[in-house]
């Protein structure tokens, strides 16, 4: 028994302890009913705000077919739009949506089901992907993997979004059989994640960024309830979360929001067994979400695409009407529907659109550009066609070839079409046409490769064909293109034909000229992002290699930087550059690294933090180089990590040593945004021809005699290699997003051709003939262009299975009309010439109203073919500048007319509006939409803008808010949204407008904004909401009407008559006078100068008799009572406290402040009291002038100069106390203008700003003492002193100082106006309103000046601005600007000075504002505070001491020929810095005084420009054995006897000139020069103890000798000193002087680089200046000069020195094995027959081979110049022979 029932427990146990199965599943003998609701909305998170979206509700039954296959059937669907402010508003139903909806829903699906693992899915055939979605949708809610042994656990599961990690949470109820979990997944973490973008393909993403740098984030949370069945574990209830939120600015909260949400409930269960559906069904695919096979809709409208081409003819019509006189607001719209509905057309539909319109200009224009934009494959072909046909014009070819490649989907398809396209016979006759196309083809490769794993070989070939066939033909323009397009492509299978033309990797490829090795070079950057370790290792090749022109290797090491190399690399590159000869590349490398260790962009870190170690490496005297080595920039950029967004700006600036200046210039930005980086411009310019062109030289150097002897000398050189043939003048190309879209070069032919067209007949050119013809009848169009239409997309599945798309369009259109008559007199006859046009008098009559426009629309939501539900962003920008004007131009008169109507009615000038709505649309409703803003009326309130309310309103308030109708409690406000949301927003305006009355017009600037930065203070927030801004010009109130306004202008000698002219006096009595008095005398009255400087000189006179308080923040000045200065001085013990009484005593008086000096303490006798008293008033004399506002016109009236008060000693100085022992602690001042007084002693050397000025003017004119004045050491008598120093300024010892402080001068007295310019409006009443303007100058005195004038043309207003320029004498200039009342409310007046400082020529301009006005003065402090944080940016310092408030001066001494100090003493502070770099090398010397120089006395002002230009030039000597190179290298060398050395030389392909030197026959001691250019020979020698001349044979006395040849090119000889000097300044030679034991050459600016000979190159290249003809650089300057020895025959001349290899005698054990060594540079040595008889040691290389090598010098003779150096060594060269037993035949 007992057995029994243990048995039975066992069972009962064991029936009750066995597990269900957990995995979920269906009965196949059952049906399911499921609930099933879904909605998304899309919006801003806060409440309140207007959202977009779209629920869908139905049921849904599952039955079972069979154990994998299931069917599902969905019954009753019903859609719901959501358009309105949320949670207040309801869904509202969308029944025609809903009716065509349903078509497809309703039809039975099919689909695999195991395990909870949904498989492929069936469908009808002609299911739309929409519906197909939708069902995955639902599908995906039964997606389930459920382990047995785990409660929690992550894996990456498959789902419609793709595959990305999931985390499950199991929960089991075994007491109710009852399952539930959650799953969350991930949808920025996904293996393979469904998604689709359009237009990013140029977009480089960050993999290693973090997460929080994507602004697209998106998780999704599942909850499921299941119970446990006999068949499995059944789905009761399954809800899904699903949320993707946006935030264009990477803000935490500034993000906008797609919410998706599912429900799927179990409703009942049937005992019913389905049959299989009737109809086929087809495999559709899994689960995973699926994109159209097409092209998807556009966003941001829907339209019907049934029957497109009655719908394109329809909307063409609508464009047209809509567009005739001007851009319609919904021209954007309508033209990207356009767009849309050629996406879908055929090509049968293309071709019968096209031929309906093609006669229709507007409708073609609109058909093409259409067309164009589509970017569609039928397209491509329609175009292939047109072009082939020659249905298009130049013009409209151009166009839609380069758009469409650039815009065409890219796939094998399109590719193919295409190749044809660009292949195409047609296009060889249009080469602009042809170098489009096939850079857009290569942009259509990199999009197509970049799809597919491997980049098919059938869509490079075409560009490897292009480069195969132009290499062997040898057409550079070719190469160039090919290398530009397979440089687009930036495929790594192109490599092997890019290294063709590399010279390491091709032996032909050296013949290239250096610029298709740079494209080369540029071709591999796309390349390197790809496969960047065999870019790397190509790249690092050229950059190492030296025989390499520098232009190359700096471009490698571009593109090495670029392709982001390890630390490891860029340590290998720091190492080269430590061995670098080449001062062009180590500059350019050093400027490159540093500035990539400044850079702070995420991609860079890497790249930044590798710079930053290896830049430690290299010297930082490589940063000291100035702007004539090569240099990398990068000025303008800056990274925001908060909104993980920046830009940079990069500029390359390569030198070439051929130019002094830039050669090329390539300049690029780029963007980052969210983890993404684009090269969004670049723009590159190549001008090192351009040099060239400045010449206007065409002299046939190849023509003349001395051409073919300069290149035979050459040949006889060993190695001897001419330049390479020079690139393009001008050349650039342009760059976005990285893809070249074009490039030009302006070659010599292309000028010439432009020359001639200008000053030869134009009948010789019909286009110029016809255009002209065209212009003289006149020009009545109208131009109408659709410029750009992009299109970037963002495209990611959402769980309810429609798809969420970020989208941004962006659409630009310009339209102008014209209507143009012209006149010409003389009228132009059929043989005119061009340039006779600037002898005609021209009539323009115009009226032109050009206008562009840009639309821009930002989307978030739901896009498909039947409904939209989105939030949009609409902006817009539209630009006119309508312009109705006559012209009529006199150029023989000097005279321009311009004349145009006043503003007549109120024109919009700009006008931007942007305003973010939520949109829905739906096919069942076409051409309507629901739109509302997203911040409604009422909505975003500022909480701190609400008023108070009263608990007795409030009760008040509640009660009648409890009888409206109450939200439903889910949809309710809280307390606090309540608050924010109740009251109306608030709308910010602002409008400010400019009257100018006298001309009847207004201009209005009008801005407008609301938006829902009150809610969040995001940047985000401030985008939504509305914003308009406008200019708007307006007609203004006139006294009169006006019919015109005219600007005149008027040069010349006419210009005072027409002054005279525009302007009638009344009549009055005039004094006998000559013509041009009475002329001066209606000038003076006309722009009322008499009352100008009648009122100067009565406030100068006026400033004599009474002194004048001004607030300076300054020290007391010595003008105040001698009491006030002798008890500051008495006390200055006790100085900060009787500072503080002396300050509250004289509250009014800011310069009573002597308590602020730090060192007025103590003084230890009388000696040095009275030098701080005198310190202390030339300060007081400096803040007094600075205070004084000067009426006089001269600018050189000013009492006391600014060299002798600028004092910064310690007595008067007023800075703020620095703490004691800080780095600004002041001293005493050093420097003293009398030798008598004693120096203290300081602790260390002063500051650079404590120094102070010396005026070179100021010693060369000093000022006269008054009678009566002495020295004293007291405080009164110091202040007497500056007080009569002041008052006796305008006595000096020169005339011009005196002159400077008398009255000032009207030019207009002795010199008739050089320019008249007139603005004035004609009114009907005929009287004068306007402006004029008049310009004096005397640039030809002794004292150069400038005056301007403007006064109303009216004599009814005083108002008038008035400015001064002068030159006073050679060390100072002034200026001035005055306006107001006669010229005397405001004054800004400038001086600048030269002198010293800091015992350094220095250069100091002060400025000064006693007034001026308030707006001005509020501008310059908002500008002043900016400048702290400038210095601090720069690495400037700054002290805060507090100078003179209306006063600026800014001091540049010249501290070195490259470095200079900078000081500015601003008011309050005072900024620094020393060792400045200076761009160029400038002299440096001792300037002559004043008095030797004769007038007109320029000096600093005129002939530094020309000075420092002329520092620049290269020069070369030779004296005795002393050589000094154009680099100013300098060596000691020895001639040989009888032999000439090529001492200059121009290497070009011109050979200009050629300079050789040797011995003289009578004495080693001088020498002899051959001088060969042009068609001249010359000779200069010394005989008989004098110098002689012979040129082309025949002697000439050198003696006073003046010989000129103007034959092509000018030359001229003369005698010099003891010497003669040869100028030929078209040959390049600006200077040489010979004098039989000196020589000294100076060469033009432009002969840089292109030198040769033993002065150098001159290339600035100073450890590559031992270059030899072949090219090496010597081991010694001996074998340098002995390389550049002209070598004779044996018998025909008197040089018996020759070179050849001379065998090692040593034996050298290498290796481990002993060596036999041979020379790989020859030797001189004396011919066979004569003997050395003098030598000298020479270092050279040798190449060693075992000693058992069978190699003999003979036999390797020619070969071991080509071989490595092994060692070197010293070997003797013979210098001098004697031939005794030379034997020569007669």
């Amino acid at each position: 028994m007992r057995g029994i029932i243990l048995a039975l427990v066992f069972t009962l146990v064991g029936k009750f302890t066995q597990p269900f199965s957990v995995k979920p599943d269906f009965s196949s003998s059952k049906t399911y009913l499921y609930n099933y609701e879904a909605f998304t909305l899309n919006g801003l998170p806060e409440p309140g705000l207007a959202r977009a979206g779209l629920r869908l509700s139905c049921k849904v039954e599952i039955s079972v077919l069979s154990q994998r296959n299931h069917l599902l059937k969905i019954r009753a669907p019903q859609l719901e739009e959501f358009n309105g402010i949320w949670p207040r508003d309801p869904f509202i139903r969308a029944s025609k949506l809903t009716q065509l909806i349903a078509l497809c829903l309703t039809q039975p699906f099919k689909f695999e089901y195991s395990n909870g693992r949904v498989g492929n899915i069936y469908a009808p055939e002609d299911t739309p992907v929409t519906c197909l979605n939708l069902v995955r949708g639902i599908l995906n809610m039964l997606q389930i993997t459920i382990k047995k042994s785990q409660n929690a656990y992550d894996l990456q599961e498959a789902g419609i979004g793709g595959v990305c990690l999931t985390r499950y949470v199991v929960q089991e109820d075994r007491r109710n059989n009852r399952l539930s979990f959650t799953k969350t997944r991930d949808l920025n973490d996904c293996q393979d994640k469904v998604v689709k973008d359009i237009g990013m393909t140029y977009v480089r993403p960050c993999p290693s960024c973090p997460l929080k740098e994507n602004i697209v984030k998106g998780t999704a949370a599942f909850t499921y309830k299941l119970k446990y069945a006999d068949s499995g574990t059944l789905i009761t209830e399954a809800v899904s979360q699903q949320v993707y939120q946006i935030s264009p600015f990477n803000e935490p909260t500034g993000v906008a929001v797609m919410e998706a949400r599912q429900e799927l409930t179990l409703v009942e269960v049937k005992n019913e067994r389905v049959s299989p559906p009737e109809i086929q069904l087809q495999n559709r695919g899994g689960l995973p979400y699926q994109f159209p096979p097409v092209l998807l809709q556009m966003p941001i409208q829907l339209i019907k695409t049934k029957n497109p081409a009655q719908r394109i003819v329809e909307t063409l019509q609508q464009v047209i009407q809509d567009n005739q006189q001007e851009l319609h607001g919904d021209a954007p719209y309508k033209f990207l529907e356009l767009i849309q509905l050629f996406r879908v057309a055929n090509p049968d539909t293309l071709e019968s659109v096209f031929k309906q319109f093609s006669d229709k200009p507007y409708h073609r224009l609109w058909l093409l550009s259409g067309i164009t934009m589509a970017g569609t494959i039928d397209s491509l072909k329609f175009l292939k066609l047109r072009i082939r046909n020659d249905d298009l014009k130049y013009i409209e070819a151009l166009l839609t070839v380069s758009l469409a490649l650039h815009l065409t989907k890219a796939d094998g398809h399109s590719i193919a079409v295409a190749a044809d396209l660009v292949t195409s016979s047609r296009l060889e006759r249009f080469p602009m046409l042809r170098q489009i196309a096939y850079l857009g083809y290569g942009s259509i490769v990199k999009r197509y490769c970049s799809l597919v794993s491997s980049c098919p070989n059938e869509a490079l070939q075409p560009l490897h064909d292009l480069a195969a066939e132009a290499a062997s033909k040898g057409n550079e323009d070719d190469i160039v293109l090919a290398l530009k397009a397979i440089g687009n492509a930036g495929e790594p299978a192109s490599i092997k034909r890019i290294l063709k033309f590399l010279p390491i990797f091709s032996s032909g490829a050296s013949n290239f000229p250096v610029h298709i090795q740079v494209e080369a070079v540029m071709a591999l950057r796309h390349i390197g992002l790809k496969d960047s370790r065999k870019v790397q290792d190509i790249l690092l090749q050229i950059f190492v290699d030296h025989s390499l022109s520098p232009e190359v290797r700096m471009i490698s090491c571009v593109v090495l930087f670029e392709t982001g190399p390890a630390l490891p690399l860029v340590t290998t590159i720091a190492n080269v550059i430590l061995k670098e000869t080449n001062m062009q590349v180590a500059s350019f490398v050093y400027s490159h690294m540093k500035a990539l260790s400044r850079i702070g962009f995420p991609r860079f870190y890497n790249v930044s933090a590798a710079c930053n170690i290896a830049i430690k490496l290299l010297s930082p005297r490589l940063d000291r180089l100035n702007f004539r080595y090569s240099k990398v920039l990068f000025p303008v950029g800056g990274y925001y990590s908060r909104y993980q967004a920046g830009a940079f700006g990069k500029i390359f600036l390569m030198n070439s040593p051929r130019t002094m200046f830039p050669s090329a210039l390539i300049s690029s930005l780029l963007v980052n945004y969210a983890g993404a980086a684009t090269s969004l411009l670049e723009v590159g310019v190549y001008a090192e021809g351009l040099t060239d062109v400045v010449r206007k030289q065409n002299i046939p150097f190849a023509e003349y005699s001395t051409y073919r002897k300069i290149k035979e000398i050459g040949k006889t050189l060993l190695g001897w290699r001419e330049l390479p043939s020079e690139s393009p003048p001008l050349s650039g190309y342009l760059k976005v997003f990285g893809q070249e879209l074009g490039f030009a070069a302006i070659n010599k032919d292309l000028i010439q051709q432009a020359r001639k067209l200008v000053t030869g007949p134009a009948d010789r050119h019909t286009w110029l003939k016809r255009v002209i013809h065209q212009i003289q009848n006149g020009i009545a169009e109208r131009w109408i262009q659709p410029l750009y239409s992009g299109e970037f997309r963002y495209i990611v599945p959402t769980a309810v299975g429609l798809p969420l798309e970020y989208s941004l369009y962006t659409t630009a259109l310009a339209h102008a009309t014209a209507r143009v008559d012209v006149k010409l007199s003389p009228p132009l006859s059929g043989d005119f010439r061009p340039s006779q046009l600037y002898e005609s008098n021209l009539q323009l009559r115009a009226d032109i109203s050009p206008s562009i426009y840009f639309n821009t629309v930002a989307m978030m939501g739901i896009n498909t073919e039947y409904f939209q539900s989105s939030i949009e962003i609409h902006a817009k920008l539209r630009v006119q500048a309508p312009l109705k004007f006559d012209a009529k131009i006199d150029m023989k008169e000097k005279s321009l007319k311009f004349g145009t109507t006043p503003c007549q009615q109120e024109t919009e000038i700009v006008m931007g509006r942007h305003k973010a709505f939520a949109v829905s649309r739906n096919i069942g409703e076409p051409g309507t939409e629901k739109k509302i803003p997203v911040l409604p009326e009422g909505a975003g309130s500022n909480i701190l803008k609400e008023h108070f309310k009263s608990s007795e309103r409030t009760s008040r308030e509640g009660a009648q808010r409890e009888a409206s109708d109450i939200l439903p409690k889910k949809y309710s406000y809280g307390p606090e949204q309540e608050l924010h949301h109740s009251a109306g927003g608030k709308t910010y305006t602002q409008a400010i407008c400019v009257k100018v009355t006298r001309f009847g017009c207004q201009a209005c600037f009008y801005w407008r904004a609301r938006d829902a930065s009150v809610l969040k203070n995001t940047y985000f927030h401030r985008l939504i909401g509305e914003h308009e801004a406008k200019i708007v010009l307006k007609p203004a109130r006139t006294d009169a009407a006006i019919d015109k306004i005219q600007l005149e202008i008027q040069a010349g000698s006419r210009a005072a008559s027409r002054i005279i002219q525009v302007v009638t006096l009344e009549s009055e009595e005039e004094d006998d006078s000559s013509a041009d008095d009475v002329v001066q005398m209606k000038l003076k009255k006309i722009l009322g100068i008499e009352n100008v400087f009648k009122v100067a000189n009565r406030t100068q006179r006026h400033k004599k008799e009474k002194t004048q308080m001004t607030e300076l923040w300054a020290e007391p000045k010595a003008k105040y009572p001698s009491s006030l200065s002798s008890s500051s001085s008495s006390t200055s013990s006790s100085s900060s406290s009787s500072g503080k009484r002396v300050k509250n005593q004289y509250p009014k008086d800011k310069t009573l402040q002597p308590g602020n000096r730090d060192e007025s303490s103590s003084s230890s006798s009388s000696r040095d009291s009275s030098k701080s008293s005198s310190s202390s008033s030339g300060d007081s004399s400096d803040s007094s002038s600075s205070s004084r506002s000067s009426s006089s016109s001269d600018s050189g009236s000013s009492s006391s100069d600014s060299g002798s008060s600028d004092s910064t000693s310690s007595s008067s100085s007023s800075s703020k106390a620095p703490r004691p022992g800080s780095r600004h602690q002041l001293v005493r001042e050093l420097n003293s203008n009398s030798s008598s007084s004693e120096y203290s002693k300081t602790q260390r050397t002063p500051e650079i700003y404590q120094y102070r000025f010396k005026s070179a003017h100021t010693q060369e004119y000093p000022k006269k003492k008054v009678p009566g004045s002495s020295s004293s050491t007291s405080s009164s008598s110091s202040s007497s002193s500056s007080s009569s120093s002041s008052s006796s300024s305008s006595s000096s010892s020169s005339e011009d100082t005196n002159r400077a402080g008398s009255r000032p001068k009207f030019l207009g007295d002795s010199k008739a106006p050089e320019l008249a310019v007139f603005l004035r409006a004609i009114r009907n009443d005929r009287k004068l309103a306007g402006f004029q303007l008049v310009l004096y100058t005397d640039l030809y005195s002794t004292r150069p000046r400038i005056q301007v004038f403007v006064s109303n043309i009216t004599g009814s207003s005083r108002w008038k601005i008035c400015a001064d320029a002068s030159v006073i004498n050679a060390h100072k200039a002034a200026s001035y600007l005055k306006w107001g009342q006669d010229c005397q409310d405001y004054r800004i007046s400038s001086e600048l000075v030269t002198g010293w400082f800091a015992d350094n020529p220095a250069i100091q301009l002060k400025l000064e504002w006693p007034k001026v006005p308030s707006r001005v003065k509020s501008f310059a402090g908002w500008f002043y505070t900016l400048i702290p944080g400038a210095a601090y940016i720069l690495g400037w310092s700054e002290i805060q001491r507090k100078n003179p408030s209306q006063q600026a001066k800014l001091i540049v001494a010249l501290t070195s020929p490259r470095t200079c100090d900078f000081v500015a003493k601003l008011p309050e502070l005072t900024i620094y810095n020393r060792a400045l770099r200076l761009p160029l090398s400038l002299p440096v010397g001792p300037s002559p005084p004043a008095s030797a120089l004769q007038a007109p006395i320029w000096n600093f002002f005129s002939e530094a420009p020309s000075a420092v230009l002329e520092h620049l030039k290269a020069r070369c000597s030779v004296s005795q054995d002393k050589i000094t190179t154009f680099n100013e290298v300098q060596f000691n060398y020895s001639l040989p006897t009888n032999c000439y050395h090529i001492l200059a030389q121009d290497c070009s392909p011109e050979l200009k000139f050629l300079v050789m030197m040797k011995n003289a026959e009578e004495s080693a001691d001088l020498k002899a020069i051959n001088i060969k250019l042009g068609s001249h020979e010359i000779d200069m020698y010394p005989a008989n103890g004098r110098l002689n001349l012979m040129v082309n044979g025949v002697e000439t006395p050198a003696e006073n000798i003046t010989y000129t040849s103007d034959f092509d090119a000018s030359l001229m000889i003369s005698s010099e000193k003891k010497g003669l000097s040869l100028v030929a300044p078209d040959y390049g030679i600006d200077k040489l002087y010979f004098d039989g034991r000196t020589f000294k050459v100076q060469v033009a600016f432009w002969m840089a680089g292109k030198t040769c000979g033993i002065c150098g190159k001159y290339d600035a290249e100073n450890k590559q200046e031992f270059q030899m003809p072949s090219g090496y650089v010597a081991k010694d300057a001996v074998s340098f000069a002995h390389s550049w020895i002209l070598s004779e025959k044996p018998c025909a001349g008197a040089c018996k020195l020759q070179r050849s290899l001379v065998k090692l005698e040593k034996t050298f054990r290498l290796e481990g094995e002993d060596s036999k060594c041979y020379p790989v540079e020859p030797v001189l040595r004396c011919v066979k027959g004569c003997s050395a008889t003098e030598t000298t040691p020479v270092s050279i290389g040798f190449h060693c081979l075992p000693a058992d090598s069978a190699a003999s010098l003979v036999e390797g003779q020619r070969k071991f110049d080509q071989k490595s150096v092994d060692i070197q060594d010293t070997v003797e060269a013979h210098t001098a022979c004697s031939c005794e037993e030379l034997q020569c035949i007669a």
